[in-house]
């Protein structure tokens, strides 16, 4: 299934070499690495005597250490045979199980990580390794969820230019660009996200975003108007806020009282909460994600990596979302459900309090190994904040899913019980205060 996978996988390349595949290319997939490789870092051998079994597949590195009793020569198709015998130690079965691939074994190493941290924590960097290799994953489709979509999500076929007039650019990324846009028929502003497919799996993944903000409607998140589908391009149409949460972090970080930082916590929360009691994840919590306005409102935002748990799969496995604010068991490909969004909520509290999330300076390889590996990241300056601050983050911080708290939990903290009533107002005057400073 990897290698179908691949041939549409227009990212897909060799785990050694890393050239890109072509429609054409031939891809093999290492039965001991379970990596693919292209023809030339390859080889193909066949069984020595039952020709008709289906010959095995090595990249180089870990064919060339395999234990055998006969020599190899591969053959100008890639094919393996037998030639003369010859006298070699065998690999014991725990000596097998314990190597890691020489490829593997060299990336591990250029970053930083020493042998013994490798001993100690394997399974963590095999399945990180996975993950930096393969990339990430598409969202398996589901015959429920796009009975759901296609009821839901309506793409209009006309012009969305003679409805909204563009202002200016307020945005540009690898899939599209962000507009502020006026309405001609009311005057109302909107952001415009623009984004022309590249091909069908892309367009498949714009309207499931599109499906699960529309379904996911609520005071705490940010709120969907319309979609077009016109000139080669997907038109998504969305409230208009003043920014995000990275926009005050970079500018005020450390200098946001505590009062408001609950506020922030509390409505984010309210957003997961409704999340997930539709069996819901976000994926990509993190302060750029966390959007804001000048009257104090707070609402999440890009649900491009947002995710429908069902009864028939309530767990998930694929690896999605920014690395910095990655739960340890999204990190290693373990199985996950929505606790994963409160760990990175515990993230973007330290990033508030201390102006960047853990190992964001870390080589993003290092970075996954620390967060699947080290102890959960803690508030440096202790003595600066209450015990409830404290308290709230490390329940959002802990290691083991299970044993970490739920949306639901949070919400009954005192940290959060705690909000005074007119935190909209205090968190409205404070942006106002900033956003005139800015203009100074």
């Amino acid at each position: 299934m990897d290698i179908i996978a691949s041939v549409f996988d227009r990212h897909s390349k060799c785990a050694s070499c890393n050239k890109l595949f072509k429609l054409s290319s031939k891809r093999r997939k290492c039965v001991i690495c379970k990596l693919l490789y292209c023809k030339r870092c390859s080889v193909k051998e066949s069984h020595p005597h039952l020709g008709f079994l289906a010959p095995k597949r090595y990249c180089l590195s870990c064919y060339n250490e395999q234990p055998s009793r006969t020599t190899k020569k591969k053959t100008s198709n890639g094919q393996i045979q037998p030639d003369s015998p010859m006298l070699q130690r065998r690999e014991t079965a725990a000596e097998k199980e314990q190597r890691l691939p020489q490829g593997w074994q060299n990336m591990v190493t250029a970053v930083g990580i020493s042998n013994e941290e490798l001993e100690e924590n394997k399974d963590s960097i095999v399945g990180i390794m996975s993950f930096m290799l393969e990339g990430v994953k598409p969202m398996p489709s589901r015959m429920s969820f796009d009975l759901t979509m296609s009821n839901r999500v309506q793409l209009l076929q006309t012009n969305p230019e003679e409805i909204y007039q563009i202002i200016r650019k307020i945005g540009e990324g690898g899939s599209g660009s962000v507009y502020v846009v006026k309405n001609s028929q009311n005057n109302e502003t909107f952001a415009l996200k623009r984004i022309r497919p590249k091909n069908d799996k892309q367009r498949e993944e714009i309207v499931n975003e599109i499906a699960l903000t529309v379904l996911s409607q609520n005071p705490n998140v940010l709120s969907y108007y319309e979609s077009y589908d016109y000139n080669g391009f997907i038109w998504i149409v969305v409230e208009l806020m003043k920014g995000n949460l990275t926009d005050l972090i970079l500018d005020r970080w450390g200098r946001i009282p505590e009062n408001l930082m609950a506020y922030i916590s509390r409505e984010v929360i309210r957003g997961l909460a409704f999340l997930h009691h539709q069996h819901r994840i976000h994926r990509d919590i993190k302060s750029d994600n966390v959007l804001i306005s000048l009257d104090g409102k707070v609402k999440l935002g890009d649900f491009g990596y947002a995710a429908q748990l069902t009864t028939d799969q309530d767990k998930r496995h694929t690896v999605v979302g920014t690395p910095s604010w990655m739960a340890p068991e999204l990190v290693v490909g373990s199985d996950y459900d929505t606790k994963v969004d409160i760990w990175s909520l515990g993230i973007v509290l330290l990033e508030m309090a201390e102006g960047e999330p853990p190992y964001l300076r870390e080589n993003p390889m290092k970075a996954l190994y620390l967060i699947a590996s080290a102890a959960p990241p803690r508030l440096q300056n202790r003595t600066k904040w209450s015990e409830d601050f404290k308290s709230f983050v490390e329940q959002c911080l802990v290691k083991e899913p299970n044993e970490r708290a739920s949306s639901d939990t949070l919400l009954t903290h005192p940290f959060i019980v705690n909000v005074p009533s007119d935190a909209e107002q205090q968190f409205s005057r404070f942006l106002n205060e900033w956003a005139q400073s800015k203009r100074r």
